[in-house]
């Protein structure tokens, strides 16, 4: 090989490791922002429904002590609206008719104010809004005289809470109420659950930044190897093989970061293969294109489970949203491989978005074993039941079966049944269950095919 060639060669490596972790990087900056608007959302609509709760006892209890009150009256508003924004510690309300017309506010130094499209229509929905505005003058919040030392072009932190005002167990909009608050507290802590979202996605970036620079590094030495001696290649080949399980087994802990490494290897293996061929062509350019597409798929899977985890922020999912979730990401591999993914299934109990986020990564582990084990035009079918108040999915191929020397040990470390394989994705599939609480085994394999099933037991209440 030439000098030209081996320039050429070790340009297009860097490229390749440099726009990996671009992308990864990528990857993990857009789920942290996403992340984090999402983290926002999540603390001001808090502060707004607490607010609205308030202020309906609120009504309740004036008007249980009062001989009459009209909500229609905005004497009768400003009574209950103002009383709220007095115990809450807002520094004021306005109030606006349902068109959005300013009517009055309390206290009296607090200006005129303005309802956004946004904000009516969600009133008119009778829906609660918060919003905060870290760059609002001094002027457009109070009336002079300002307190003494203030300057009218001062710029303030103002949180916003917008309440449609009506009776408690009535759905007509008579008015809506838009508090103020000093925002703060609220600027600080959205600040400092930015910095910690932040340092979890630098944490996220460094460890698996390293790992992909790592097995990419290592590909590309042993692609060199191969090209240096051809007569050592079958040697060098085998050697790192045998490195590979032995690094795969040693670190065969760590559930999802395991997952992540497993993953890859495959997709690797192809952007290898089109890297060691001499003159690749437009199938070779293709498969590599697929390969790091998955990649890339799975490192976006990784990131959002992590970056979840890692947040606290818990939401539920039901089974058939998590199987939509499901099929989007496997059918794209299913119809690389010719092979046809039947998913069906629904009820069950509602998981939250950990155990939902590792039940994805177990049956995509298992769906992805039965697309390799039944071949082109083969078929694998994913189902969910529930019996008992216990949650079934089973995963089923065509295939031919496990061999008996398999069988006896599964979900054990280096036991596999490809000729390349090794052996962790069962076992790893199988640590994720028992971090859970679930079970996975296996229920048949025979010359007609092999079904794995995965059962979530009752949630305690």
């Amino acid at each position: 090989m030439s000098n030209e060639d081996k320039n050429l060669r070790t340009g297009f490596q860097v490229l390749t490791v440099v726009s990996t972790l671009l992308v990864f990087g990528g990857a993990i900056w857009l789920a942290k922002e996403q992340m984090g608007g999402r983290i926002r959302e999540q603390v001001l609509a808090r502060y707004a429904q607490e607010l609205y709760a308030i202020s309906l006892v609120h009504q309740v209890t004036m008007a249980e002590s009062a001989e009459v009150l009209f909500l229609e009256d905005v004497t009768d508003q400003l009574s209950v609206y103002g009383a709220v924004a007095e115990l809450s510690g807002a520094l004021g309300v306005r109030l606006y008719t349902p068109d959005g017309e300013f009517l009055i506010s309390f206290p009296e130094n607090i200006s005129d104010g303005t309802l956004s499209a946004g904000q009516l229509h969600s009133a008119g929905l009778l829906a609660p809004t918060s919003g905060l505005n870290e760059a609002l003058l001094a002027r457009n919040v109070f009336w002079e005289p300002l307190l003494e030392g203030e300057s009218a072009e001062e710029p303030l932190t103002i949180r916003e809470v917008v309440l449609p005002v009506h009776v408690a167990d009535e759905d007509e909009l008579l008015g809506v109420a838009q508090f103020l608050f000093d925002g703060s507290d609220s600027l600080a802590d959205i600040a400092e659950l930015d910095g910690g979202l932040f340092r979890q996605s630098l944490f996220i970036f460094a460890v698996g930044g390293g790992v992909i620079a790592l097995l990419l590094s290592a590909s590309f030495m042993r692609i060199n190897r191969i090209h240096r001696s051809l007569a050592r290649r079958t040697f060098a080949l085998k050697r790192a093989n045998q490195e590979l399980a032995l690094s795969d087994r040693t670190n065969a802990v760590g559930g999802v970061a395991s997952h992540l490494i497993h993953g890859l290897r495959n997709p690797l293996t192809g952007l290898r293969g089109y890297l060691d061929a001499d003159a690749p062509g437009q199938d070779d350019l293709s498969s590599a294109q697929s390969a790091v597409k998955r990649m890339e798929g799975m490192i976006d899977n990784i990131v959002r489970t992590l970056g979840e985890n890692a947040s606290g922020v818990t939401y539920e999912l039901s089974v058939a949203e998590l199987l939509e979730i499901f099929q989007t990401r496997i059918e794209p591999i299913a119809g690389e491989q010719g092979v046809r993914i039947d998913v069906s299934g629904a009820g069950g109990r509602e998981l939250d978005n950990r155990e939902g986020n590792l039940v994805l990564l177990i049956l995509e582990n298992l769906t992805q074993n039965a697309i390799e084990a039944c071949g082109q035009a083969g078929r694998v079918t994913v189902r969910a039941s529930a019996t008992g108040g216990v949650t079934v999915f089973d995963v089923s191929d065509t295939g031919g079966g496990l061999p008996e020397t398999v069988k006896a040990s599964l979900f054990q470390p280096g036991q596999t049944s490809k000729e390349q394989g090794s052996g962790l994705g069962l076992a790893i599939s199988g640590q994720l269950a028992a971090s859970m609480g679930a079970e996975l085994f296996l229920t048949k394999s025979d010359e007609n095919g092999t079904t794995f099933r995965l059962t979530l037991a009752k949630r305690n209440s």
